[in-house]
């Protein structure tokens, strides 16, 4: 949902939720967007399931690393 320039959901507090697990200088992403990456745009490092406030299940979390 869009409000005033604004985003707001369940994907951008999903997106919240694993910035704030990343530390200094990290990207880390979920299984969704691996998907959708270009094949030699990165390279993903498995972090295995992490459980984030706020969702039920579980989220498989990869470390993003240039290629």
């Amino acid at each position: 949902m869009v409000q005033d320039g604004d985003y707001f959901g369940r994907t951008v507090n999903l997106a919240a939720r694993i910035a704030g697990r990343a530390g200094a200088g990290q990207v880390l992403v979920a299984d969704e967007v691996v998907a959708a990456a270009e094949p030699d745009g990165a390279r993903f490092e498995a972090l295995g399931p992490v459980r984030l406030k706020g969702f039920t299940r579980p989220v498989r979390l990869r470390l993003a690393l240039p290629a």
